[in-house]
């Protein structure tokens, strides 16, 4: 039952929503090595090696929170105002 909630809930659960952050864009590092901890949880649960997935499927959970919280920092910065656009230069009338 713990494989069941940390592996196919908590763990795909924090993958997804990194994923939906575009972690795979701002935190590439984090969110890759929670993909592969996830899958590497899913296949040790394939051999019935269920305490070795639960250990594998925390892993993925912690990487995809720290990937979340990454693309999410990154992602504020970045997606604030059009890059392209520039500012108009100020004028005298515009300072105080």
């Amino acid at each position: 039952m713990e494989y069941l909630n940390q592996v196919s809930s908590k763990a795909s659960g924090a993958v997804a929503a990194a994923k939906q952050a575009n972690a795979d864009r701002f935190a590439p590092y984090e969110y890759t090595a929670a993909v592969q901890y996830l899958n590497k949880a899913r296949e040790e649960g394939g051999y019935a090696e269920y305490q070795i997935a639960i250990d594998y499927g925390r892993r993925a959970e912690e990487l995809a929170i720290r990937a979340r919280a990454i693309a999410e920092e990154k992602g504020t910065v970045v997606t604030t105002g059009n890059p392209r656009t520039p500012e108009p230069p100020a004028t005298a009338k515009d300072s105080p």
